[in-house]
């Protein structure tokens, strides 16, 4: 290894690969997603594996997914805090440096149009299209046009993609209320105005008159 690097004073090189990764992963928060691309700038793929496969057969990490490790936080109510699919999702869209965004059944569960969790949680994103199973839920990145993402405003983004999932003319009236309530909730009418126009016309018809109702009230 040509360049030595230490955590708090610990000289990593003098170690064998496995001491240096479970050093570096003590040194990590519980409840850290850990995936096996975070050491490869330091270690070849195969001695990473292996160094983080012997961890998770120690239980001192959990394997979540294939290259994805998470460091267990537990409660005393509820045991092992797992993380959720938007956490697993947002931590891989932060190493890649990509734009996620949330869509169909996932979008709507995410607005708080249903309390049904989706097992295919479906995001748009610009960065690699993949999917990873993590238990029985699937998480699923689609590779979508720069145009699609251009909403800045997590509520307008769920906004939009809730509303395609049900589909133009398909919208009844106690779910529009339910839309207005959450946008009169959120204290950023003004933000969905501002950002909705990146809408299918359709939609920014709908979300346009949900914002009025708000004002007149």
């Amino acid at each position: 290894m040509s360049r030595i690097f230490t955590i708090f004073g610990t000289n990593l090189v003098e170690m064998t690969v496995s001491k240096q990764v479970e050093v570096m992963i003590n040194h990590m928060p519980k409840g850290s997603l850990i995936f096996i691309d975070d050491f490869l700038d330091k270690f070849d793929y195969e001695n990473a594996r292996k160094a983080l496969q012997r961890f998770h057969n120690s239980e001192q990490i959990m394997r979540l997914s294939r290259g994805i490790y998470y460091k267990p936080k537990e409660s005393e109510l509820l045991g092992v805090l797992k993380p959720s699919a938007e956490q697993i999702a947002e931590a891989i869209a932060k190493r890649d440096k990509a734009r996620i965004i949330p869509t169909g059944s996932y979008a709507q569960y995410r607005l708080g149009l249903t309390t049904q969790i989706p097992m295919n949680v479906v995001y748009m994103t610009d960065g690699s299209p993949r999917k990873i199973q993590v238990g029985n839920q699937k998480i699923t990145f689609k590779k979508t046009s720069p145009k699609n993402l251009a909403v800045n405003h997590n509520l307008t983004s769920l906004i939009i993609q809730g509303l395609k999932e049900m589909g133009e003319g398909n919208i009844d009236t106690d779910q529009l209320k339910q839309i207005q309530a959450i946008i009169e909730k959120s204290d950023e009418s003004k933000n969905v105005r501002e950002n909705i126009k990146f809408a299918p016309v359709w939609i920014q018809k709908i979300v346009l008159n949900i914002l009025r109702a708000i004002e007149n009230e």
